[in-house]
């Protein structure tokens, strides 16, 4: 009796011995698949246009070593967040749930039949089939192609051809292709890890965390309930950026009109929230589709020029420079300056816009006219009667030597004016640089440095922190007082007498007195001087044309020029701050002939939309 007990506890004994043997074996199993996948996982898909051939990477990964049991890993793979448009519905970057068709060559058979049938779902011969698969012998596992759509890889799974697999993954789509901000929203790239824009500099809070499947299958593929693990899918952070949806779709419009009719070989026309520093729109032509861009290679057009294009802006710095000099007590709104039609400084000659027009130049006016009637020739003499070290200070101010810490990546500083080492050793403008750069030449910044420094005019004296992401806060301008409003009636903006909170990213530049008075100069230079084609019926606006000299190998180049226009609205509550910016228009090319008209066109939708109530009213009509 006691032999047949010592019998059974040994064949218990043994049972159990080999059961945990199986199982220590299936736990190494899962780990190492768990290692493999993470490995795989990284590695780069390249040549994309080829159908790249790799390892699969994504959703399944498979592992046999043809014993009675496998161990398997699958991918959930997590939705990377969307990109939305300041009223939290508008999704400018979504995802699509795509494709990869794979061939497992040791599954795979009736080759022939196989090959014809995937042929017409793949947009390839049976022959380019054979031949990729062929071209890689020593790959067991084969990419034949990606990006198909869910209902076509749904059809070639229905058909359970052997040996040949669907994995599936999200990829970005872009709503509104190339007609809404691509160089701010960018694209990504699955395949070669390129981004820009905003899925760049948000990838982390984005992309979220994908979720893994580990289990054991029998010989048959059934699971062993007792060894499946699941770790759930973390889907990435929705991003909500501050772009206007009407007013961008607005801004595209006119852009693309812009363009047709100046055939420039760029053209900008941006909008800021001068108290705020949000980007309300910003509309580019050329343009691209990041839908084309986030599924295969670059094409060159990505380059967003609002941050990275720098540009001599010509007249529309003479406000700029007027503002810090009034404000620090170095000129004065009385002063007057002789303004004859040309300047000679040493064997430079500066000449009057339109000058054989006006033979007679603009005699002894203020700093005001000086403005108004944008003179080239007084602004010279405005610059030499500064200097070279206080207009340094006055660019420095304005934040023209600086990044605006946009959330962007490869935002430009600008160029400083060129100057040469003296014998002392210290760094030195010439005569022509020093009274150049007072009127906007010699000196180059981007459109967004340009804006912000506009900003501090708009809005009482304060530098903003731009930024193209909403914070979820309330703006820290806050009315005083209310405006008698009609039925249907918003209000829309904050008094500019509003209370500011100064902090590291809002700076005091110039005071509320200085900023009111060139408001009003610049509301006379609309009304009266260069900037005529950008008033609107009802609205006060304040602006300044610009027509900046391309320079070309170390020289001005004849009858090339950047035409540009800036100004805000409405008077009281100007929280509407507008740049039209044409590179190289043909035809006509001064900035009150070429981009006044768009600032209007894109200033009266913007009063439509935001339902915005006259300021004044002709009670002729």
């Amino acid at each position: 009796m006691e032999r047949v007990y010592l019998l059974k506890a040994g064949i218990i004994f043994l049972f159990i011995t080999l059961i945990g043997a199986r199982n220590i074996w299936s736990i190494h199993k899962v780990q190492y698949a768990y290692r493999e996948s993470q490995k795989h996982k990284s590695m780069e898909i390249k040549n994309s246009d080829k159908k790249s051939v790799t390892n699969d990477v994504d959703s399944k990964i498979f592992f046999s070593d043809l014993e009675s049991t496998w161990s398997r890993m699958d991918i959930r793979h997590a939705k990377r967040g969307r990109i939305l448009a300041r009223d939290k519905e508008t999704v400018l970057a979504d995802n699509v749930k795509v494709a990869r068709v794979i061939v497992e060559k040791q599954l795979l058979k009736n080759e022939d039949e196989v090959y014809s049938k995937l042929s017409s779902f793949l947009n390839q011969s049976p022959q380019s089939i054979r031949e990729l698969i062929e071209a890689n012998q020593n790959l067991k596992r084969i990419d034949l192609a990606y990006d198909i759509p869910q209902e076509t890889a749904e059809q070639i799974d229905a058909l359970s051809l052997p040996g040949i697999f669907i994995r599936y993954y999200f990829q970005r789509y872009y709503p509104f292709k190339d007609n809404f901000a691509p160089h701010i929203i960018g694209y990504r790239n699955l395949r070669n890890e390129l981004s820009i824009g905003l899925e760049l500099t948000f990838s982390e809070y984005l992309k979220g965390r994908d979720g893994i499947i580990t289990y054991e299958s029998d010989g048959r593929g059934r699971i062993i309930p007792a060894t499946l693990t699941y770790t759930q899918p973390q889907d990435g952070n929705d991003l909500v950026t501050t772009l206007d949806r009407d007013i961008q779709l607005a801004a595209e419009k006119t852009v693309a009109e812009l363009m047709k009719r100046t055939r420039g070989k760029w053209a900008l026309v941006a909008v800021m929230d001068p108290f705020t520093g949000e980007i309300l729109s910003s509309a580019v032509r050329p343009s691209f589709d990041p839908n084309e861009y986030s599924r295969g290679p670059s094409r060159g057009k990505e380059a967003n020029p609002l941050t990275q294009f720098v540009f001599e802006p010509g007249s529309i710095m003479k406000p700029l420079v007027t503002a810090v000099a009034l404000d620090r007590g170095w000129l004065s709104e009385e002063e007057k300056f002789y303004c004859t039609p040309t300047f000679r400084i040493g064997k430079y000659v500066i000449h009057e816009a339109e000058h054989d027009r006006n033979p007679a130049g603009f005699g002894h006016i203020p700093v005001r006219n000086i403005i108004v009637h944008s003179s080239n020739v007084g602004m010279a003499q405005i610059g030499l009667k500064l200097g070279q070290y206080r207009l340094e200070e006055i660019f420095k101010t304005l934040g023209l030597y600086e990044q605006s810490a946009i959330e962007l990546n490869g935002e430009k500083k600008g160029i400083k004016p060129v100057g040469f080492k003296s014998g002392k050793k210290v760094y030195v403008w010439p005569d022509i640089t020093v009274a150049t750069s007072a009127f906007g030449q010699g000196i180059a910044l981007t459109p967004l440095q340009l804006m912000r420094a506009f900003s501090a005019i708009a809005n009482g004296g304060i530098l903003p922190k731009v930024t193209v992401v909403l914070k979820g806060e309330e703006s820290q301008y806050q009315p005083k007082e209310r405006i008698p409003l009609l039925p249907g009636e918003r209000i829309v903006s904050a008094s500019t007498n509003s209370e500011v909170k100064l902090n590291d990213n809002f700076r005091r530049v110039i005071s509320p007195e200085t900023a009111e008075k060139v408001r009003d100069i610049l509301r006379e230079a609309v009304e009266k001087g260069t900037g005529k084609r950008a008033r609107m019926q009802g609205y006060t606006v304040a602006g300044k044309t610009g027509t900046g000299q391309i320079a070309e190998g170390g020289e001005y180049q004849k009858g090339i020029y950047t035409s540009s226009f800036i100004g805000f609205f409405p008077k009281r509550e100007p929280r509407y701050l507008i740049l039209v910016v044409v590179r190289e228009p043909k035809g006509d090319y001064y900035g009150g002939l070429v981009s006044a008209p768009a600032f209007r066109e894109l200033a009266e939708k913007i009063v439509l939309i935001k339902r915005i109530a006259p300021e004044t009213i002709d009670e002729t009509l």
